[in-house]
C-alpha cells in the first residue's frame, strides 16, 4: 500500500501537519535531513522516518520508495521544491507543498504536461497560502462568473515562523507582481496599497506577489488578479524603501546575514497564539459592467490552518481523489471545500 511521506516533519509547520495527520489516523513517514531531529521524533511518535538530502537524486529516490504522497514542508521552496518535484514525478508519487511563493507554483505549473503524462498530480500551497484565498476566489467567480478583476485581502502572518520569515528575506527589495491580462507584471514594491474594513477594524494592507496570482488565474482564469496583506505596523512603508535598495538586499551577504538572524531569533508562535487568534480574508470581483461582488472568509490562525488544511488535503490524496497534472485546491476540491474545516466560515458582504 502506497504510503504518506512527510519531508520537513520536524519543522515548525512539519510538527504541527504531522499531528493534525496523525490525529486522522494516518501514520506519515518522517522525512527530512537531520538524522539526529528524525529519530528522536519518530522514537517520540512512534513513526517511521526515513533521511535524505535533495541535492543527490540517487538517494531521494531511494526515499520516495513505496511513497504514494509526498507533503513538502522544507523551505525556502524557491531551492528545494524542483528536485523534489522531478523525484515524485520519476517515482510516480504524488506532490503537495505548503509554499506561497508564486514562482515556485510557475515552476510546477509549466511542468503539467510532464506531469500528465506521468500519472502524477502537483498541487503546491495546500495550507494557508492558499487554499481560503483560492476557495474564496472560486466562489466569488461562482457568484459573478463574467468577473475580470479579482481583489485578495489577507489578514494574517502578523506574526512569523522561521520558514516564513525566510521567504521574505528572498523577497527584500523585489518588486510587486500582480497579473493583468492574463500576464504577471512587475511593480514597484510598496507602491500598491489599501485600506481594508475587516469589521470593526480598519487595516492598512501593501501588495505583495503572494501565490494566489498563479493559483487563482489556474482556478479561476479571471485575467486580473492582485493580493494585498497586512503585515506588521510600518510594512508598506519599509518596503517602499527597500525597493530602492534591490542590488543591496539581493546580495549574497545580505541574504546570508538576514537568513542567520532569522534562523537565531525566530521560532514561531507559540500555541497560546495559535488557538487565540484567527485569520481573515476578502475577496472582491468585478466585471466590465460594473457589478462587484465581495466576501468574507475567517479561519483560524494561519500555522494552525496550514496544519488541518495539508493534512486533510494529503489524506484525500493518499485515498485516491487525484486529477494527475498542476492542479490547485480549489480546482480539485471546490470553492466550498475550506468551509468543511474547523472554524472556518464566510460571509457574503453584500448580500
Amino acid at each position: 500500500m502506497a504510503e504518506l511521506l512527510i519531508y520537513g516533519a520536524y519543522g515548525y509547520s512539519g510538527r504541527q501537519i504531522v499531528a493534525a495527520a496523525m490525529r486522522r489516523g494516518l501514520r506519515p513517514i518522517l522525512a527530512g535531513r537531520d538524522e539526529a531531529r528524525l529519530t528522536a521524533l519518530g522514537a517520540e511518535l512512534g513513526l517511521p522516518h526515513r533521511s535524505f538530502g535533495l541535492a543527490d537524486p540517487v538517494p531521494l529516490a531511494s526515499g520516495l520508495s513505496g511513497v504514494g504522497v509526498v507533503l513538502h514542508c522544507a523551505g525556502p521552496f524557491s531551492a528545494t521544491s524542483a528536485p523534489m518535484l522531478e523525484a515524485c514525478r520519476a517515482s510516480g508519487a504524488h506532490y503537495l507543498d505548503i509554499t506561497g511563493e508564486y514562482r515556485v507554483m510557475e515552476a510546477a505549473a509549466a511542468r503539467d504536461a510532464d506531469l500528465r503524462a506521468a500519472g502524477v498530480m502537483a498541487m503546491c500551497g495546500v495550507g494557508m497560502d492558499v487554499v481560503p484565498s483560492d476557495c474564496l476566489a472560486a466562489h466569488l467567480q461562482r457568484r459573478l462568473p463574467g468577473a475580470t478583476r479579482l481583489e485578495i485581502y489577507v489578514r494574517a502572518l502578523e506574526r512569523l515562523s522561521r520558514g516564513t520569515a525566510m521567504t521574505f528575506v528572498e523577497g527584500m527589495g523585489l518588486p510587486n507582481v500582480a497579473r493583468e491580462n492574463g500576464r504577471l507584471v512587475e511593480r514597484a514594491a510598496g507602491a500598491d496599497r489599501r485600506r481594508v474594513q475587516f469589521g470593526a477594524r480598519r487595516v492598512k494592507m501593501v501588495g505583495l506577489p503572494w501565490g494566489d496570482i498563479t493559483t487563482a488565474w489556474h482556478t479561476t482564469r479571471i485575467p486580473n488578479i492582485s493580493v494585498y496583506m497586512s503585515l506588521m505596523p510600518g510594512a508598506p512603508a519599509t518596503i517602499a524603501f527597500a525597493g530602492h535598495f534591490r542590488r543591496l538586499l539581493q546580495s549574497p551577504t545580505v541574504q546570508r546575514a538576514c537568513k542567520r538572524l532569522v534562523q537565531r531569533f525566530l521560532s514561531g508562535p507559540g500555541q497560546d497564539y495559535l488557538d487565540s487568534h484567527n485569520a481573515e480574508f476578502i475577496g472582491e470581483v468585478s466585471d466590465g459592467a460594473g457589478h462587484r461582488r465581495r466576501s468574507h472568509l475567517t479561519t483560524p490562525e494561519g500555522y494552525k490552518f496550514t496544519a488541518e488544511a495539508a493534512a486533510e488535503i494529503a489524506g484525500r490524496v493518499l485515498a485516491g481523489t487525484v486529477q494527475p497534472g498542476f492542479q490547485t485546491p480549489a480546482g480539485l476540491f471546490g470553492p466550498d471545500f475550506v468551509l468543511q474545516l474547523a472554524g472556518t466560515s464566510r460571509v457574503d458582504l453584500d448580500e
